[in-house]
């Protein structure tokens, strides 16, 4: 939904020989969450796919966390930028990230946007990742990537998911600045969730927090009351273990926005012994978003 700020002014009997019609400066407030998603049968975690999360802060400041993805890998991208009176906002820089002792990603971004409400932004996202694994070097680039967010403050309508709806909003869980983004996408007959993006992190029994990028599964049925339930339980070999994973996804989609949950957790074992060698658990997240 998009909301435009206007407001006609006049006095008295005063002849005006134009309507004087001035916008108000868009002043953003909270947290927005989405971003974009390419359609299938493209892969969920390949090139053009992105989440996108802003936190409008006191005297127009903007924090801004997103991941976006290239053929070669994902970039993560965490700025701080200023919105304009017009509601323009704009960041470019380098970031880097080591996931682990022998992979390195550096991201080469630039972001660009408008909140043309108070409650909703859109703008593209490009970006240069250069992958590097035991000292092999790959480079991709993500192309331009258009994105919408919301700060999702409606509720979820009549239930019932619209035909081809996009859904944009935010988790319970938060960054290190804004709330985790989340981004829908609905097929052309709405009887199907062609696929989801959120971002989101698990808290394992070591102690470490563990944050990444989710996704339920691509395609999920739709009842005819707007009600999503998707649950995934799967085995991962990874050298001399084995992760045991068990993610659920829920959803009510309406007219106006959707709400649900996710739960995400997974153990992993010693290949030979069966033993638990570590747990992670993300617990039942709540999230909501607005079309």
């Amino acid at each position: 939904m998009r909301l435009q700020a206007a407001f006609l002014g006049a006095v008295g009997a005063l002849a005006l020989s134009s309507a004087a019609v001035a916008e108000a400066p868009i002043t953003p407030r909270g947290n927005f969450g989405g971003g974009a998603l390419v359609s299938p049968p493209r892969d969920i975690f390949g090139a053009g796919n992105a989440i996108v999360a802003l936190r409008a802060l006191p005297k127009r400041r903007l924090e801004i966390e997103a991941t976006v993805r290239a053929r070669c890998a994902g970039g993560d991208i965490a700025a701080s930028t200023k919105v304009s009176a017009a509601g323009l906002f704009e960041a470019s820089g380098t970031a880097t990230q080591e996931p682990s002792p022998a992979l390195k990603v550096q991201t080469r971004f630039v972001l660009k946007g408008r909140f043309t409400a108070a409650g909703a932004a859109e703008g593209t996202i490009s970006a240069m990742i250069e992958r590097t694994l035991e000292g092999n070097a790959e480079t991709c680039k993500t192309g331009t990537v258009k994105f919408a967010v919301r700060r999702p403050t409606t509720g979820v309508g009549s239930p019932g998911a619209p035909k081809a709806a996009r859904y944009y909003g935010t988790t319970a869980q938060r960054g290190t600045g804004p709330s985790r983004p989340i981004v829908l996408r609905v097929a052309s007959d709405g009887r199907r969730l062609t696929r989801g993006l959120f971002g989101e992190s698990v808290k394992c029994n070591d102690g470490k927090l563990s944050i990444g990028v989710e996704a339920p599964r691509t395609n999920i049925r739709i009842d005819a009351r707007g009600r999503v339930d998707d649950r995934e339980r799967f085995k991962l070999t990874e050298g001399e273990t084995i992760v045991h994973v068990d993610d659920r996804f829920t959803a009510q989609l309406g007219s106006r926005g959707a709400s649900g949950t996710f739960a995400l957790s997974d153990r992993t074992t010693d290949r030979a012994s069966g033993r638990t060698i570590q747990t992670c658990k993300s617990g039942t997240v709540r999230w909501r978003a607005s079309r």
